[in-house]
């Protein structure tokens, strides 16, 4: 097994058409933290709805949240709309 690299690369999902979750453009990209059968971060890209619906267990786990840009995101400080 050979580990990611520690940088997040964001040439790759910055320009994905839709999300991990579900058909629409990703929103978010949340960044899990190694651990539980994770050797490395994992990028988990998020449309509005299900980061809304998970931003609990995101907080939880440690996630960093990024904009689809790669900059970090705080508490609600994120690019989609206040639903």
């Amino acid at each position: 097994m050979t580990p990611e690299p520690a940088d997040v690369c964001t040439t790759t999902w910055r320009y994905a058409d839709r999300a991990c979750c579900c058909a629409a453009q990703p929103a978010v990209v949340a960044v899990l933290p190694a651990g539980n059968g994770r050797p490395a971060e994992t990028d988990l890209l998020l449309c509005g709805h299900h980061y809304r619906a998970s931003k609990a267990t995101l907080a939880a786990t440690g996630a960093t949240i990024l904009d689809v840009r790669g900059g970090e995101l705080a508490g609600d400080d994120w690019p989609g709309d206040s639903r």
